[in-house]
């Protein structure tokens, strides 16, 4: 180690003793002529950040937390010291993450920071009340929550204002959920009274909430939760031709982003309220095109199975087969039930070369992913009636000579055998025990023979 190395080790260590026998006076690190300098300030907050993240990864956060406290006070004390613009998305992010992990951090710790945070990062301070709204959610503060949502709402400060568009669209979505959140509690609290009470203690929150979430899905987006409220909101209010038109314009409007779940909200609404089977099947197909492993698609093959169109029996054997190509289905008897009884039907309908002709084109993939012989043995000795349909569906595929169907047939021979010999080990035991009690029986019979001509002697 030369001499600036050591100088530097030297160095860190006397700062790193200073931070823990006192953390706040951080911001005063001076050069050599005790002047306060941009340079050594940022020098000083560097190694500071360093020690804060040191520290949390070994999750000490007790000394991460005296460091965060020394760093937050020199942004504070930074007067006309130029900081790094990201320092304040620095801080607000470190500071939470420290306090989610103290032990003995208070609501009002994190009420403190937040506040704090507010006024050293004028540019996040929308973000930071929305947050903040959050973490009082979590501790059941919905006024105080509002409130905070109120303020990020009202916020104004030059042009970071302008710039700050999307996140208060955002706020005045949380905000109208909010109020859904009350319209739900009075609608809880006041169910059994008396209809004209109940109308009048809900509907000026159903209003506040429909006008901001019927605002914020009528913008392309994800908005799932609020969708899902502004839907239960219409659906209590018995208006289901609006509550279909915003689902339809939400799964179906080429502006929004493609999302899996807008399809799902459409079919559990059309299943709710009866609509046709043919409704249902294209809301799924779509479904289907998206996210082929979804649970729906056991959904979609009963659906189909029940037109009785032979097209549609054949797309479920391949929505079917479909599904059985994801690791998370591959043990599932629901869908390997449902495969097998689709499969029997076609054959049934003389329909086999089509099922041949999927089967070919899927066979490579299949023997690795679902009849080696290691899958057998693990099929044997966890789920046994698991085997018994993957063979079965073997069987009417014809695939007579594949080592996971003789394996299967080596295990049932051994299966039955052993059942075999079980049973003639009982068969034999109860002749024994049958041979033991006729002998009883008998040395009863001539002790008491015995004892008769004993008594007829004397």
């Amino acid at each position: 180690m030369d001499d600036t190395e050591a100088s530097d080790f030297s160095e860190d260590e006397r700062i790193h003793r200073e931070l823990l026998e006192s953390p706040v006076n951080l911001h005063f690190y001076k050069n050599d002529k005790g002047v306060h300098t941009e340079i050594f300030f940022l020098k000083s907050n560097r190694k500071c950040l360093k020690r804060i993240r040191d520290a949390m990864l070994l999750h000490n956060w007790q000394e991460a937390a005296l460091y965060y406290n020394s760093y937050i006070q020199a942004l504070e004390a930074r007067n006309s010291i130029k900081v790094h613009p990201t320092a304040s998305e620095i801080t607000w992010r470190i500071g939470t993450e420290i306090l989610r992990h103290l032990p003995n951090a208070t609501a009002d710790d994190f009420n403190a920071v937040y506040e704090q945070l507010k006024n050293n990062g004028v540019k996040n301070f929308p973000k930071i009340c929305l947050e903040h709204c959050f973490h009082l959610l979590l501790n059941g503060q919905m006024e105080e929550a509002k409130r905070q949502l109120s303020v990020g709402e009202s916020w104004r400060y030059g042009n970071f204002s302008i710039a700050q568009g999307d996140t208060k669209k955002l706020i005045r979505a949380y905000s109208g959920f909010l109020d859904y959140l009350n319209w739900c509690e009075k609608k809880s609290s006041t169910a059994g009274t008396d209809e004209a009470s109940r109308n009048h203690e809900m509907h000026s929150y159903f209003r506040y909430a429909s006008v901001a979430l019927k605002d914020i899905i009528s913008q392309p987006g994800v908005w799932d939760p609020f969708v899902l409220s502004y839907i239960n909101m219409l659906e209590f209010y018995n208006d289901e031709d609006g509550a279909l038109q915003i689902l339809k314009n939400y799964a179906y409007n080429k502006e929004f982003p493609i999302n899996p779940n807008a399809h799902v909200y459409l079919y559990q609404f059309l299943k709710r309220h009866n609509a046709p089977d043919d409704r249902l099947i294209g809301s799924l197909r779509i479904l289907h095109s998206l996210v082929p492993s979804h649970e729906l698609m056991l959904d979609l093959c009963s659906l189909l199975l029940g037109t009785n169109h032979m097209s549609d029996l054949e797309e479920a054997l391949t929505v079917s087969m479909d599904l059985l190509e994801f690791s998370s289905w591959k043990c599932d008897m629901k869908a390997w039930s449902c495969l097998l009884n689709i499969i029997k039907l076609l054959k049934q309908k003389k329909r086999k070369e089509f099922v041949l002709k999927e089967w070919e084109a899927r066979r490579s993939l299949w023997f690795s992913f679902h009849f080696r012989v290691h899958f057998a043995r693990i099929d044997m000795m966890e789920n046994i009636n698991l085997m018994q349909i993957k063979d079965n569906v073997l069987k009417v595929l014809g695939e007579y000579f594949l080592e996971y169907r003789r394996y299967a047939a080596n295990l049932k021979r051994k299966s039955e055998s052993k059942t075999k010999e079980c049973e003639f080990r009982e068969r034999k035991k109860r002749k024994v025990n049958m041979e033991k009690e006729e002998e009883k029986k008998k040395m009863e019979k001539e002790k008491k023979k015995k004892r008769t001509k004993t008594k007829k002697s004397k």
